[in-house]
């Protein structure tokens, strides 16, 4: 009984984790077929980062919508920011 009290406060569980790769993952097909995303992922699970990773911030990727958001993560994004589903908004 003791490890179930374990398991059920575990603070990610493998299907969260599982869902958020598969909708990660998913992204980019959705986006090459300019198709909108019906559900979108959470920050922590793209990776968003406050400081962009070199060339690649959210205003130069094609998934960003301006002002603020992002067609597949939830809540407000920065154009100055940068995630790992960046997708260069050029090609």
């Amino acid at each position: 009984m003791e490890k179930l009290g374990k398991i059920a406060s575990a603070p990610v569980s493998r299907r969260k984790m599982l869902a958020a790769g598969v909708a990660a993952g998913s992204a980019s097909l959705l986006a090459a077929t300019g198709a909108k995303a019906m559900i979108k992922v959470s920050q922590a699970s793209v990776a968003y980062k406050k400081v962009a990773t070199g060339d690649h911030n959210c205003g130069g990727c094609k998934l960003f919508e301006a002002p603020s958001s992002c067609r597949f993560v939830e809540g407000p994004i920065s154009s100055d920011c940068s995630c790992r589903i960046w997708l260069n908004k050029i090609g």
